[in-house]
């Protein structure tokens, strides 16, 4: 890997070289002596550049790699001279020395021996390489790297020769699910598409729609209790972090009982036969469990020794298949010269070798290239296969390599160097977005330009890795602590092994000892102190337990740039971190954190979470403390005045921000939401007058925001949600014109917003939710002209003047507005007709708005209007199959006469809260049902999903469900008129399920929910048989008319109707029980013997007899509060008596009943009674000789509405 090594050394040396011409040409004042040393080195390094280009192309050999590995060293050297050279000239600068002084004294000195012997050093490089017999020379014929086009589309194209694959799995697997467990694992190179093969699968709704699904990655170091505890997690959607494989299988027992699951665990490897077994020994504890498993391996062997049934080879790519990829990845078909390109595209396909990878990773590197280089790519050397290689998938695996090499080739130094740092993070894990464009800054790897920032540059570069399939977005994002809106990416394996070689010998991998070579780490253990570190740029530590820093334990890195600590959980900061004078990214989250002190027993130590030494880091630039037990923030953190990014959010225990705060004047970004000690800022704050980003979002305490706020000149995003103190903003507000995102959100104490606010132009977002005391908006709003959100929720009393709407309709780039629950509005006037680009209008809860006009519908844009609880509502543009818009959260699916397609896929792009379709019976194919994509409506609350009774369908139900699986932000899903024999497994898995009015359903798989308690109505399905599988806990069960669920309750498991339960009879624990319109006696209800917990029990308009055997009360003892409603009884049953822990007992609309058993004294717990329109009953309550027998119930309520009577 020479070639390679190369690369990085020339990208090294490139930002070395402009290092040296920002120092030259910088704000330092050199003197001449010194200023003339830099250019003669800037002149030597800038003759070594021109050697590299011949090394790029130089074969593999120890003298080479020994070479490349000192210059390395010697670039990082001097690089590593510069900064300390310019923090030492920064640190004298701020202590009033001057320069005349400070270039007489040691920074010159030292500074002037130190450039003499790397002059030295480099000379001795040049002379070695000149050993090597290869004469420096411009290389003509070198491929030029084009720069790519700076969009990217997060549309993944359609994917190429892979659905006849996926059918033949299939069938295999269909064959075999008579099994309770089936392992099928894919084997072939890196790269084929193994992965995306698995995907296809496992997102394929209709073959795997009654599996509940988990994706694991396992990578090549094989740890069970891993894929065991993610396993876990998936499944109940809780961390689990067990250490014990007994444990895990315990849970798993639980978890996986009576499932039906399919698991995929994508690229499997594992070291000998004992692990595999282990693995599926695991996947085999689930009683009554049907599971799939489809493994993804490079390993023949494994695959073959993992699979229960003949595993599959994956197949390569055709090279009319790979041609096809890398013409839809170069934008071929939009060039002008394809005829010309044709035959070396095919050329270029043919040598991928049926590698999706080399084929997606070569097409983007083409899309600019002239005919000249298209051909070069096609004639590299870089394609050969060795000789002495005969097998074809040696061969393979080689042009893949090839082809990300290729395109490593071209990308230029800056991107070179951005790539290979992702070595650092280990292979499979989530890379974050945010985190790794703050660290290629503070490694120098990308800055600010005079049309760019940095992190300007950073997304463009990611765009671009992105584009040559380098970086990939993530199918398995976890919650990043405190921020739930981050970007998350991963790499393939191959790209991976690929950064890694680029690295060579610059990362010291899984120790803390060796390596002095290396410039970067990524370790396992942070609580031993790092030895030989001196060299170390870039320090990452993988999960850690919770543990101690030693007190020295970063003493000796005195190279450190980065230092990222997202991954441990640690209990204080160690005071050495102060000595880390070249460190600019600091990323410490929980720090102290209350979990941490638990488990570590320890005491809070106040104001030691984080040394004073800190403030000693001058080159800092960015500091994430989030989620850390801070009291409060060191007087001197003042001096920290190179910091740009300061994250303290979730930092509850700090009460004020120190006075030192306002020497800061560099800080561009500060999160300091959910900080709910903070009542005010202090006057120094208004000294920040870069910031560009300020979150004070749910700082619950802070009464009032900065009077000197007009200096935040540059503030582009303000997002002050949830500060219910503050009751006005300065009128040095309206000097934020640069504002683009503003968020008031539940600000509910602010009673003005300032005048000037109005005339942000540069406002794009401004939510006012919930400030409801603002009163009435200024006279006119046109000043707001890039506005594109608004949210008025609840914002204005009843009163509030209707011209209101007129003003709205002047701002003319309005995409989304929110009015809803304003009882103060009444109409929509005919001028918001003018907002041409309105696509979503949401005036829900107006409940006094009488009228829409018709006018709204000739909106071209509007797509989506709410219109939940507008009571008044007399006059509304109903949607029509030609109108452009859908009303919601009540939606009817309607098709016209002789059309091809209903108008339900007029849902796409709507993200409602509430949805209720009605009419599924008209959807004319399940294909418009999967094109609204309801999956992703990622906000939806409540779905109901409605078909007509007795309607003639175009789609079979099931069909058509299959393709309306909600998101799982659905907590209260209802399915009305469906008339199929089953329903999917995921129905049972939302907190609040109703299924009404199935005439057919037979079949229902509780056991397949989630294990969370639910809630359950069940209403009027009366061929619906419960069986064995019955949830092991619901909240809340209603049954109605639904009378073989009654009675087959736990059918099956060995409890008979007149024996008692035994010990291995499933029970449902449930407190809330209701049984409406039953015609079976009690005695017939099985469910009561399977029921256990039973706190509130209420029975309504039931068959007359009510008696139970005693096998039955032993279940219903826990009872506390009765309700029997509109039963044809003449006396209370007689079980009734022995619920002695009774609390509450109500008799409603049971005239037949006209008294209360003799032994109602007995239930002395009994402290309310409701009797309503039992006209006898009440009479014998209210008798004096019946008095004393109630004396110990506290309320009694005796209510006949006939008569007006009522006690």
């Amino acid at each position: 890997m020479a070639g390679i090594g190369a690369m990085i050394a020339a990208a090294l040396l490139k930002e070395v070289v402009q290092q040296i011409g920002s120092l030259v040409g910088g704000r330092i004042k050199l003197q001449q002596s010194l200023d003339k040393d830099l250019k003669e080195m800037k002149m030597t390094l800038e003759s070594i550049e021109a050697l590299l280009k011949d090394a790029e192309h130089a074969n593999t050999n120890n003298s080479m790699r020994l070479w490349l590995s000192r210059l390395r060293d010697a670039m990082y050297g001097i690089a590593d001279m510069i900064d300390d050279f310019e923090a030492g000239t920064e640190a004298d600068q701020t202590r009033k020395f001057s320069i005349k002084k400070l270039c007489k004294m040691g920074p010159k000195f030292t500074l002037a021996n130190k450039m003499k012997m790397m002059r030295e050093e480099l000379q001795g490089i040049t002379h070695q390489y000149r050993e090597f017999m290869l004469v420096p020379g411009t290389n003509a014929d070198e491929l030029k790297f084009i720069q790519m086009r700076e969009t990217y589309s997060t549309i993944e194209d359609s994917i190429i020769g892979r659905t006849e694959e996926e059918n033949k799995i299939w069938v295999s697997l269909s064959e075999n699910t008579v099994q309770d467990l089936v392992v099928l694992a894919m084997h072939g190179i890196g790269g084929l598409g193994k992965t995306t093969l698995a995907k296809m699968i496992y997102n394929n709704n209709t073959k795997f729609e009654e599996y509940v699904r988990v994706w694991i990655y396992v990578s090549e170091t094989f740890d069970l209790n891993k894929i065991g505890n993610s396993l876990i997690s998936q499944l109940s959607q809780n961390e689990s972090t067990y250490t014990e494989t007994q444990m895990i299988h315990r849970s798993l027992a639980q978890l996986l009982a009576n499932k039906k699951i399919l698991i995929v665990l994508d690229d499997l490897w594992a070291e000998d036969d004992s692990q595999l077994d282990s693995l599926v020994a695991m996947l085999k504890v689930g009683k009554g469990s049907k599971v799939v498993v489809i493994a993804t391996t490079r390993n023949e062997e494994i695959a073959r020794k993992i699979s229960t049934i003949p595993s599959h080879e994956l197949a390569s790519l055709t090279d009319e298949m790979c041609w096809t990829i890398i013409k839809q990845k170069s934008g071929f078909e939009s060039r002008d010269d394809k005829e010309q390109l044709k035959d070396i595209g095919e050329a270029i396909a043919a040598k991928c070798g049926g590698v999706a990878l080399a084929a997606q990773s070569i097409g983007p590197i083409l899309e600019t290239m002239p005919y000249n280089q298209w051909k070069k790519v096609r004639d590299s050397d870089i394609w050969k296969v060795s000789p002495s290689s005969s097998d074809p998938k040696d061969k393979a695996a080689t042009r893949v390599l090839a082809s990300l090499k290729l395109s490593y080739t071209f990308m230029p130094p800056y991107l070179k160097l951005c790539f290979a740092y992702l070595a650092i993070f280990p292979k499979g894990c989530n890379i974050y977005k945010g985190d790794l464009i703050h660290q290629w800054i503070s490694l120098s790897f990308i800055g600010a330009t005079p049309t760019f920032t940095a992190w300007e540059l950073g997304e463009m570069y990611i765009t671009q890795l992105l584009k040559l399939s380098f970086l990939e977005h993530s199918k398995t994002a976890r919650f990043h602590y405190g921020r739930a809106d981050v970007t998350a990416f991963t790499m393939h394996d191959l790209v991976h092994d690929l950064a890694r070689s680029v690295m060579e010998d610059e990362i010291l991998l899984d120790g803390n000892i060796g390596g002095n070579r290396c410039h970067y780490a990524l370790l396992n253990d942070c609580s031993k102190t790092l030895l030989e570190s001196r060299r170390i740029r870039a320090l990452r530590f993988m999960g850690s337990a919770i543990i101690r820093l030693d007190d020295d334990a970063f003493a000796s890195a005195k190279s450190l740039r980065v230092l990222d600590l997202s991954e441990c959980s640690i209990h204080t900061l160690p005071d050495s971190i102060g000595q880390l004078k070249q460190l600019r990214y600091l990323n410490a989250p929980r720090v102290q954190n209350e979990v941490i002190l638990r488990y570590l027993n320890a005491p809070r130590v106040q104001n030691e979470v984080i040394p004073d030494s800190i403030t000693r880091l001058s080159k800092l630039l960015y500091l994430s403390l989030r989620g850390s037990s801070l009291s409060a923030l060191p007087e001197s953190i003042g001096e920290m005045e190179g910091l740009m990014n300061l994250d303290l959010s979730h930092c509850a225990g700090i009460k004020e921000l120190p006075e030192s705060f306002g020497k800061l004047k560099k800080l561009v970004h500060l999160d300091l939401s959910h900080c709910q000690g903070i009542k005010e800022l202090p006057e120094s704050f208004g000294k920040l007058k870069n910031l560009v980003h300020l979150d004070l979002s749910e700082c619950s305490a802070l009464e009032n925001i900065s009077k000197f706020m007009w200096t935040f000149t540059d503030l582009q995003y303000l997002d002050l949600s949830g500060c219910e103190q503050i009751k006005e903003l300065p009128e040095s507000f309206g000097k934020l014109k640069k504002l683009v995102h503003l968020d008031l959100e539940n600000c509910s104490a602010l009673e003005n917003i300032s005048k000037f606010m109005w005339s942000f132009t540069d406002l794009q977002y401004l939510n006012l939710s919930g400030c409801c005391r603002i009163g009435s908006l200024p006279e006119s709003l046109d000043g707001l002209t890039s506005l594109q959100y608004l949210n008025l929720e609840g914002c204005f009393e009843e009163g509030e003047n209707d011209s209101l709407m007129d003003r709205l309709s002047a701002i003319s780039n309005l995409e989304h507005l929110d009015l809803s629950c304003n009882d103060g509005i009444t109409c929509l006037p005919k001028s918001f007709c003018n907002l041409r680009k309105l696509h979503t209008l949401d005036i829900s809860y107006c409940r006094k708005i009488q009228k829409i006009p018709e006018s709204m519908g000739r909106i071209d844009g509007l797509k989506t209007l709410y219109l939940e609880c507008c009571d008044a509502l007399v006059e509304k543009p109903l949607p029509h199959p030609s109108t452009s818009f859908v009303s919601l959260p009540r939606f009817e699916v309607r098709v016209g006469d002789g059309e091809s397609s209903s108008n339900l896929v007029c849902l796409q792009g709507t993200n409602p809260r509430n949805l209720e379709i009605v009419g599924l019976e008209n959807v004319k194919s399940a294909e418009e049902a999967q094109s609204i994509k309801l999956m992703e409506k990622n906000i939806l609350k409540t779905l109901k999903l409605w078909w007509a009774e007795g309607a003639e369908r175009f789609v079979d139900d099931k069909v058509l469900l299959e393709k309306l699986v909600p998101p799982k932000s659905v907590t209260d899903l209802e399915i009305i008129g469906y008339n199929g024999i089953s329903l999917p497994t995921w129905v049972i898995q939302h907190d609040w399920v109703t299924l009404t009015r199935m005439e057919h359903l037979e079949e229902l798989s509780v056991s397949d929910s989630n294990g969370t308690p639910f809630r359950l109505r069940i209403n009027n399905c009366p061929k619906l048989r419960m069986g064995p599988l019955v949830p092991r806990k619901v909240d809340w069960l209603e049954i109605s008319r639904s009378d073989n669920v009654l009675s087959s309750w736990g059918e099956g498991t060995g409890a008979s109707s007149s024996s008692s339960s035994s010990a291995g009879v499933l029970t449902t624990t449930t407190a809330f029980l209701t049984v409406g319109y039953s015609e079976l006696p009690m005695q017939q209800w099985r469910l009561l013997r399977h029921i256990s917990g039973l706190e509130y029990l209420v029975i309504t308009d039931c068959c007359a007899d009510l008696t139970v055997s005693p096998d039955i009360i032993p279940h219903l003892t826990s009872v506390s509060r009765l309700m029997i409603i509109a039963c044809n009884i003449s006396s209370l049953p007689h079980w009734v008596m022995d619920l002695t822990g009774l609390e509450e007992l109500s008799i409603l609309y049971c005239e037949g009943i006209r008294s209360l058993p003799e032994g109602i004294q007995q239930l002395t717990k009994l402290e309310t009674l409701y009797i309503t329109e039992c006209p006898d009953l009440k009479k014998w309550c209210e008798s004096e000789e019946n008095k004393m027998k109630l004396a110990h119930i506290k309320n009694k309520v005796l209510v006949l509405f006939q008569s007006g009577q009522g006690t």
